[in-house]
């Protein structure tokens, strides 16, 4: 099935531009919306989720930086792409920030529109083909998508961040706001990227640690709990049970070497 593209800007005759420079048709693609109303945009956007929207950045009510920030609070995760007649460094860095695929100016040669429908087709491949692996470890989904341009920057960074605290009282909310995303969005990317919520990831994260450092340091489990963020050490024996069927102190007993010490 072709990969479907909604278009947008404000302007008619910009419409029939986009619609002819670009080899739609013939790369794998299909236009299945276009419209000058950025407010009309959205609707479609999140009515028929397409693998691409092409949109001008200067527009009334709603820009085409807003339409993609919009979009994306509610869960979207079309590739976007930004054009533009404007050279603004303003404009490409909140395209970039928020995860634009690109930002262009106008008008675009053939070559350039040739170039971009080839990067876009390989990295929906590369989309789709995470997408439909969710059985593997997040770190090697991951690994894939780190320079694939598949999801936002920003939430890779918080990503990084939470593997090197998750030791400390993480919020999603806040998270987002650090690392400048919608929390809905973040919500969204955990789902599709990961398989998981924000705190089944966490408590992945601190399950596995946990584990490594009872097989292998000489602590006890109170101390365990804390390195890997539970102050409450009755919970963390709940929460670890129910990962890995034993509680700390019956696994430590079953597979680690250390000995007793268990609180």
């Amino acid at each position: 099935m072709p990969y479907k593209v909604v278009l947008v800007d404000d302007e008619p005759w910009a419409l029939v531009y986009l619609k002819k420079i670009f080899k739609w048709e013939s790369m794998g693609f299909e236009v299945i919306a276009e419209t000058c109303n950025s407010v009309d945009a959205l609707d479609i956007i999140i009515e028929k989720s397409p693998d691409v929207v092409l949109t001008d950045i200067r527009m009334p009510k709603i820009s085409g930086i807003e339409l993609m920030k919009e979009a994306r609070a509610r869960g979207n995760q079309s590739i976007f792409i930004i054009v533009s007649g404007f050279a603004e460094f303003s404009y490409a860095q909140e395209a970039i920030k928020l995860g634009a695929f690109e930002y262009c100016l106008k008008p675009l040669s053939s070559q350039k529109a040739d170039e971009l429908l080839n990067r876009l087709t390989e990295t929906l491949k590369r989309k789709n083909s995470v997408s439909g692996e969710t059985d593997r470890d997040e770190d090697d989904i991951l690994t894939e998508l780190y320079g694939n341009e598949l999801i936002n920057p920003n939430f890779l960074k918080m990503l990084e961040y939470i593997k090197a605290n998750y030791d400390r009282k993480l919020r999603l909310k806040e998270l987002a706001e650090r690392f400048y995303l919608h929390p809905n969005y973040c919500c969204n990317l955990f789902s599709k990227v990961l398989n998981k919520t924000f705190s089944e990831y966490l408590t992945d994260l601190r399950m596995k640690k946990a584990e490594e450092l009872i097989r292998r340091k000489h602590l006890t489990i109170k101390q365990v709990a804390r390195k890997v963020g539970f102050d409450d050490y009755f919970y963390f024996n709940k929460v670890f049970k129910k990962y890995y069927g034993l509680t700390p102190g019956q696994y430590k007993e079953k597979y680690s070497d250390t000995g007793c010490g268990l609180c």
